[in-house]
């Protein structure tokens, strides 16, 4: 009989352990990856052309790089702004594509 209590116990802990070292990865910090420095470097270059143009608010325009692929979005007042972004965004060395998804206010 002992040896049965034993066992049960045993095995509970057993039971326990398995399960809680299961679940560690549900309360892990996710791992987030940060993109690669000349990315983050184009996006910069474009967001501080951007700043310079007077007639955009660059504040409320967003730009994300990906291997020379740009995305613009956000929002500006006029269509002529929005096409204003795109040129300045396709002028910068290392921009392949831009995919401007700003909005009209």
């Amino acid at each position: 009989m002992t040896y049965n209590i034993r066992h049960t116990w045993i095995s509970g802990y057993l039971f326990i352990i398995l399960g809680i070292s299961g679940c560690a990865g549900l309360f892990s910090p996710q791992k987030v990856e940060e993109p690669p420095p000349e990315d983050v470097i184009l996006a910069m270059k474009i967001k501080a052309k951007l700043i310079e143009a007077k007639e955009l608010n660059a504040a409320a325009i967003h730009v994300k790089a990906s291997h020379g692929l740009v995305v613009l979005n956000g929002f500006v007042e006029t269509e002529s702004q929005r096409h204003l972004a795109s040129k300045i965004a396709r002028h910068i060395s290392g921009v392949k594509q831009v995919d401007n998804q700003i909005q009209i206010k």
